[in-house]
């Protein structure tokens, strides 16, 4: 028997090419999927794309998409309101694209809101992660940028050079005699408490006490390339176990007791009086 064509039903193409739909004339199309699209907040047609080339920069950025690949590509308002992360939408997007390499603040801001607030990794482990990989990306960019080879100058401006470089010296050198020739303090007083910390890369910590036998600490001021010593804030735990000694001095910079790494005081509380150390030799 022939089947008779329906002049009530209409026919429409999904222009997303899931097949051809028929419904009666005067209601709207339903789709199977409309409750299931991908990151609705995201403009149509528009799919990030990795970063492309071999430059650290572009290296670094292909990373950090990656990154956002895999935290289920939230839009950078999301990411901002919604995982606060703490920089504009264009700096997130510039880090992303590999044009240049971005800060390491906005690079800690994309990355904590996405491996922290949207993956749950840990924070401490995230941080050394990525500053180390960012110090490395930041060496080859400066490596990259070689100095330009200039023509050679003629020979009467060599020798005016070098003339004009024979009397600065001498100036400097008179300079130098001059200011040596005075008294300076054997121990000049630093600026600031972080002061001899930073001199030595090392960090600044306030003693917090102990907890299970790991000492407890919190950071003050910055934490000068921490990644290049793998510290995290239980410095002298076990699992660390780092060869170097604590020197503790209380709030008037006396020296009150050192602790070495997995050592802990004979009640697993803070050495009395304790309230600042450096990660190494360094005096606040």
């Amino acid at each position: 028997m022939a089947h008779l064509p329906c002049h009530r039903c209409r026919t429409r193409s999904d222009p997303a090419g899931r097949g051809v739909r028929h419904r009666p004339a005067g209601q709207p199309v339903a789709w199977e999927n409309d409750g299931q699209r991908d990151n609705r907040n995201r403009a149509p047609g528009r799919v990030a794309k990795a970063p492309e080339g071999a430059g650290p920069a572009a290296v670094f950025a292909r990373r950090l998409w990656e990154l956002k690949q895999r935290a289920g590509d939230p839009s950078y308002d999301s990411m901002r309101k919604d995982h606060g992360a703490l920089a504009s939408k264009s700096a997130l997007s510039a880090a992303a694209r590999g044009a240049q390499l971005p800060s390491w603040e906005t690079t800690w801001e994309f990355v904590r809101s996405l491996a922290v607030g949207v993956l749950g990794q840990d924070e401490q482990r995230v941080h050394a992660t990525w500053r180390q990989r960012w110090d490395q990306a930041a060496a080859a960019v400066l490596a990259q940028a070689a100095p330009v080879e200039r023509p050679p100058a003629a020979p009467w401006i060599r020798r005016r050079k070098w003339w004009l470089l024979g009397a600065v010296a001498a100036i400097v050198i008179g300079v130098l005699l001059v200011t040596a020739s005075r008294s300076r303090p054997e121990h000049p007083t630093p600026t600031t408490i972080a002061e001899p910390c930073e001199a030595t890369w090392l960090c600044l910590y306030r003693n917090t006490g102990f907890d299970d036998m790991n000492f407890r600490t919190q950071r003050q001021n910055m934490c000068w390339r921490l990644a290049d010593y793998h510290l995290q804030d239980a410095v002298f735990s076990y699992d660390n176990n780092l060869p170097i000694t604590a020197h503790f001095y209380d709030s008037a910079k006396n020296r009150v007791g050192d602790i070495r790494a997995g050592d802990s005081s004979p009640d697993s509380s803070a050495l009395p009086g304790a309230f600042w150390f450096c990660t190494g030799s360094a005096r606040p």
